[in-house]
């Protein structure tokens, strides 16, 4: 399994996700916590909120559990969750302050249970950043807010997307995304842009890093096909992207990537 493409230290992950979980604490904090997220439909901001720091102290106790074949249960954790759902914000900002410290004790290699190819304590910095920040984007989106997503960060997320994506096990359990079609992204912005080409298979799909010409493909500005790949708003919402070639190559990738 190849390394991150731009990835960063796995102390250097864990504060990153801090500061994203303070930046969807703050959004939070004042707003309606029963506000309607259209991009998680059936969810409210409360809901969004409680479901980030369960995931934080979730990935911490798997840290601290070492290694093993099975995760450690969601039900046996206490999360301790504010009696008014007004102190969810302050929640989430704390919890993910005691994740962190937990997660940075680790050594990255240390072995853990992890639903990805990394095996590792690693993963789990690198996992809670992205799972953080894309739903830091659902509740700017659903507040109104336009959210902002450095270069390299965004980069980094769609790098990550491609390695979690259910595509192992199986091949007679995995969905046919089709019968070699490529998809090629490619982004801009900053000194950290990306490309990579998926092609879809009748059993699951594979992808690399690099330049090619592919059926079809997704190109802009690296926050924008970000927040396309992870099916938060469509090529024309997002602004900075566009689509060329075959359209129903990119469409039946999301219809099959969501996570």
């Amino acid at each position: 399994m190849a390394e991150p493409l731009y990835g960063w230290d796995h102390d250097v992950y864990c504060d990153m996700f801090v500061a994203e979980a303070d930046r969807l604490a703050d959004a939070a904090r004042g707003a309606d916590l029963g506000t309607e997220v259209p991009t998680c439909p059936g969810w409210t901001l409360a809901k969004l909120v409680k479901h980030v720091g369960t995931a934080h102290a979730w990935s911490a106790a798997i840290v601290r559990a070492g290694a093993s074949d099975t995760p450690v249960a969601g039900r046996s954790l206490d999360l301790g969750l504010p009696d008014d759902p007004a102190g969810l914000p302050d929640w989430l900002a704390a919890g993910a302050r005691r994740a962190a410290a937990d997660l940075g004790k680790a050594d990255p290699d240390a072995a853990a249970w992890t639903f990805g190819p990394v095996p590792h304590a690693r993963f789990w910095s690198r996992r809670m950043l992205h799972e953080t920040l894309v739903h830091r984007v659902d509740a700017e989106l659903a507040l109104g807010v336009d959210p902002k997503v450095a270069p390299e960060v965004a980069v980094d997320t769609i790098d990550e997307l491609l390695t979690i994506v259910p595509r192992g096990g199986r091949a007679e359990d995995l969905p046919a995304y089709g019968d070699g079609e490529t998809l090629h992204i490619h982004t801009s912005g900053g000194d950290r842009a990306g490309e990579w080409t998926i092609t879809l298979r009748p059993a699951g799909y594979t992808w690399e890093r690099g330049h090619a010409k592919g059926d079809a493909a997704l190109r802009g500005g690296a926050a924008a096909v970000m927040r396309v790949l992870l099916r938060r708003q469509s090529v024309k919402a997002a602004g900075d992207a566009e689509v060329l070639g075959d359209r129903a190559v990119l469409d039946k990738w999301l219809e099959l990537s969501a996570i």
